[in-house]
């Protein structure tokens, strides 16, 4: 029997969101014509320390920690954990190096500018296809396995995906909202990190952009919304032995309450509500700015919920 505890629910949320945080940054970096690099760099700073602590999650999960470097000299394709560790070590690697490029390549020539600048647009495509891959993997890693809840269906890996690019946004959206606040009205000793962060004093997020964020975290809602009942769809008429009373074990059994309240109401239905009270208005008063942060909270937490019932369901 799997035994997958606290860690792995942590992982897989804290992966997930680093992940889909860098893609929605990335995507609307490049639909906007490149004028939110602030963003970009922003989802940069927020998935490296969230990588960090997944790295630290399997460290601890290993049982002995002083085996983890096994799992970074050898390549595994086949072996989940292998797979999962040079994902994000990859990740974080280039996240790092595109962090370095930020802040020197403004310290050459022009000519030399302009190559630096080259390098990091290549490695912020190879970024994105690792986000991918990271948003991707927490949900093959389960789908790969023989359990009645998790296996026989790539609607899971799509569940997992959705659900790490709303937790995503919603991380961008909510850190986007604080920085913009501290860097109006913060003591001077936080502006002052938050400038050399960003290389410059102008580096708010423009209200606009955090709006269409979060009218983008409705649309991705719905399609969860979607996915999530497809999934159910197939559970309840699948021929493998088991789905039909793991459905029974999410929805009436001993984890309906936290299923129907943190992942349906808390992850889709509370958050899908508050963005549709505020859409169309502008984030200039604190009832608008509140608001909008309760559900970038809500699908944030609802999102660890979410990966909690499932692993949970999985092993009952």
């Amino acid at each position: 029997m799997i035994t997958w505890n606290v860690p792995i629910w942590v992982y897989l949320w804290m992966a997930g969101m680093a992940g889909g945080a860098y893609f929605a940054a990335f995507l609307a970096e490049r639909f906007t014509g490149g004028t939110n690099e602030k963003l970009l760099r922003l989802a940069t700073y927020i998935g490296i320390p969230l990588v960090a602590i997944v790295v630290i999650l399997l460290i601890i999960d290993l049982g002995m920690p002083l085996h983890f470097w096994h799992l970074l000299v050898g390549f595994e394709p086949l072996s989940p954990m292998s797979l999962g560790t040079w994902i994000l070590t990859i990740w974080a690697c280039v996240a790092v190096a595109m962090i370095v490029l930020w802040f020197v390549e403004n310290s050459f020539s022009a000519r030399m500018t302009r190559i630096l600048k080259m390098g990091r647009n290549l490695l912020s495509m190879v970024a994105l296809v690792f986000s991918v891959l990271i948003m991707a993997y927490t949900g093959v890693l389960l789908a790969s396995s023989n359990q009645p809840l998790w296996s026989g269906t790539f609607l899971l890996p799509s569940l997992f995906v959705v659900s790490a690019t709303s937790t995503g946004v919603a991380i961008v959206v909510a850190a986007s909202l604080i920085a913009n606040m501290l860097n109006r009205g913060g003591p001077a000793w936080m502006k002052s990190i938050t400038n050399k962060l960003f290389g410059s004093s102008d580096w708010t997020i423009s209200n606009r952009m955090i709006g269409h964020l979060a009218e983008a975290d409705v649309i991705l809602i719905f399609i969860e919304i979607a996915v999530l009942i497809g999934y159910s769809v197939w559970l309840s008429v699948s021929a493998m032995e088991g789905t039909s009373e793991a459905l029974s074990l999410l929805t009436t059994g001993s984890l309906a309450l936290p299923f129907w309240l943190g992942v349906a109401l808390l992850a889709l239905l509370l958050p899908l509500g508050l963005e549709i009270a505020v859409h169309g208005k502008e984030i200039k008063t604190r009832a608008v700015w509140l608001t909008i942060m309760a559900s970038s909270a809500c699908v944030i937490l609802g999102g660890l919920v979410l990966r909690a019932v499932i692993v949970i369901g999985g092993q009952m």
